[in-house]
């Protein structure tokens, strides 16, 4: 999926004498290397013609030929120290080798619009507090498991976004962020956060709490990247799962939004023998309500035809929702990249 990936940053509407391309590689053993090397060569080429058409006359043409390219670095990770792991090592040490003032970030598995770069950079710098941003990630892929999962993250992120809309953070993805180099150290970085399996949900929490910064998570298209679709639904549920554990570092307000969200599906099992009349109508308000909010989060992408998946998505959410919070008392460890955290 790397290539994907870097040939949508390698398109960005921005200036390419601007925008710089870090790719962490953590340890791969696939052919990860080999891929950021030929884009490596294929943008250092186009660095080198430009140097030299600065200094020698005879080198324009190759300055001509030369596409014009954000540089691509290869950042190789460190290996974990104490509880800088996982994800978050990997963002450090990319950070680490940087020395830019804005930061954007995304992940292997995505594809950024022509205009992403320069919107993100707008968003955090039309306000001089402003420390993070989070776009939304919108789900590509045909197919019954890339349809729920489409539902699931816009459910989740359309849900965020009203609530950061009210000053009521709740998380961000890591996959879609902007963030102020200041604001990064002025809360000590990953090195200085606690450990979560959901660093970026961190993050985005400390820098919300720091007195000198807010964030900001805008709907819109224009900063909402494409992200490939897992491969089965029990994929969807075991990554729901390493977010209710990065989740349980959350505010009291969101443990309370937790504990109702779990008993409203949590309850029906039970309600549809106690009372099942009373149940079934309650369950079509809540099915209401939610095709409700799907509407407007679909509405990015032209994506409401995915609704058709919205009676297999409804049963992987009553699954995750009623179970998750015994399934994580039981077995905390998540495994990560073949890595356990």
């Amino acid at each position: 999926t790397l290539s994907r990936c870097l040939d949508a940053l390698l398109a960005q509407e921005y200036p390419a004498g601007r925008l710089t391309i870090y790719v962490a590689n953590d340890h791969s053993t696939d052919r990860t290397a080999e891929v950021i090397e030929r884009y490596r060569q294929r943008t250092r080429r186009r660095s080198l013609a430009l140097a030299g058409a600065e200094g020698d006359a005879d080198a324009s043409s190759a300055s001509d030929e030369a596409p014009l390219l954000p540089e691509v670095v290869a950042v190789d990770v460190a290996p974990p120290q104490g509880h800088v792991q996982g994800k978050a090592n990997a963002l450090h040490s990319a950070i680490g080798r940087s020395d830019e003032a804005l930061l954007l970030v995304t992940d292997a598995d995505c594809a950024p619009p022509p205009g992403w770069a320069r919107q993100m950079v707008e968003y955090l710098t039309e306000d001089p507090r402003r420390g993070a941003v989070a776009g939304q990630s919108l789900v590509e892929g045909d197919g019954l498991v890339a349809a729920v999962q489409a539902l699931d993250w816009s459910y989740l992120l359309t849900s965020a976004s009203a609530l950061a809309a009210i000053g009521r953070d709740a998380t961000a993805m890591g996959n879609n962020t902007a963030l102020r180099r200041p604001a990064y150290e002025a809360v000590g970085g990953y090195p200085a956060l606690p450990f979560s399996v959901t660093e970026d949900y961190e993050l985005w929490r400390f820098i919300r709490l720091h007195p000198d910064y807010d964030t900001h998570f805008p709907m819109d298209a224009a900063v909402s990247n494409r992200t490939l679709p897992l491969r089965h639904l029990a994929d969807i549920y075991m990554q729901r799962r390493r977010w209710a554990r990065g989740g349980l570092r959350a505010k009291p307000w969101l443990y309370a939004v937790y504990g109702l969200t779990h008993l409203a599906h949590l309850l029906p099992f039970s309600g549809l023998f106690v009372a099942p009349l009373l149940t079934l109508a309650v369950l079509a308000a809540k099915w209401t309500a939610e095709l409700g909010l799907l509407w407007v989060g679909l509405a990015q992408g032209s994506r409401r035809r995915r609704l058709w998946a919205f009676p297999v998505f409804e049963v992987v959410l009553h699954a995750y929702m009623s179970t998750l919070p015994y399934v994580l008392l039981f077995f905390p460890r998540i495994e990560w990249k073949d890595r356990k955290l």
